[in-house]
């Protein structure tokens, strides 16, 4: 697991050489979230925790098709940052999750993509729903690094869209070039506002 969650951040830096090689204009795969629902639960008198549901949608954009990872080993993160306007003025708060299930085998390198892959057409679309945890705090509690005051937010996903080596995404990458073009660059989505507000009734975190 720690030898993928570097791999995974190796992607995130932008730093990859494997995006580097020579090729045709690439096809646009467009991400964007929606948060489904809020909830929350209380740790304390003035700290509690905020659950936010997204629904991320992966929307092919290009001319040709597209295979893309979507088994249980995510890794994605959030930036999460005050809106103009917030009384507790700016800061952001970035938030690393992952789902990854080390003991469960995941058939990635076969002769055709799998059945954690989808193949999406131009247009196509794949959506899938993940979770989102941050600390809330209010009152004269301290914030923190990892907690956001009450108020208005935006929130910005960015999503790993592979887990294993360089070299064996270009190794498929060609092997599967003729079912579609193998996606491996992470991705990001545009920001999207939600307010953050401890209700007068919360239930305490289990």
């Amino acid at each position: 697991m720690f030898r993928s969650l570097l791999i995974t951040l190796f992607f995130f830096s932008g730093a990859a050489s494997i995006t580097a090689q020579p090729k045709a204009p690439k096809p646009a795969l467009e991400l964007t979230a929606a948060i489904v629902s809020q909830s929350y639960c209380a740790v304390s008198g003035d700290a509690s925790s905020i659950q936010l549901t997204l629904k991320v949608q992966y929307r092919n954009g290009g001319n040709e098709r597209l295979i893309l990872y979507k088994g249980h080993d995510l890794f994605f993160q959030t930036r999460i940052r005050s809106a103009p306007g917030n009384p507790a003025g700016p800061y952001e708060v970035w938030v690393l999750n992952s789902r990854y299930f080390d003991e469960e085998f995941e058939p990635i390198d076969e002769a055709a993509p799998g059945r954690v892959f989808r193949i999406l057409p131009p247009g196509g679309i794949y959506q899938r729903e993940i979770v989102i945890g941050v600390g809330l705090v209010s009152g004269k509690a301290e914030r923190g690094d990892s907690a956001i005051n009450a108020g208005e937010h935006t929130l910005q996903l960015s999503v790993s869209t592979w887990y294993k080596s360089p070299s064996l995404a270009q190794k498929l990458r060609q092997q599967w070039q003729r079912k579609g073009l193998l996606w491996f660059d992470p991705l990001a989505s545009a920001p999207i506002r939600f307010t953050a507000r401890r209700p007068d009734a919360i239930a305490p975190c289990r």
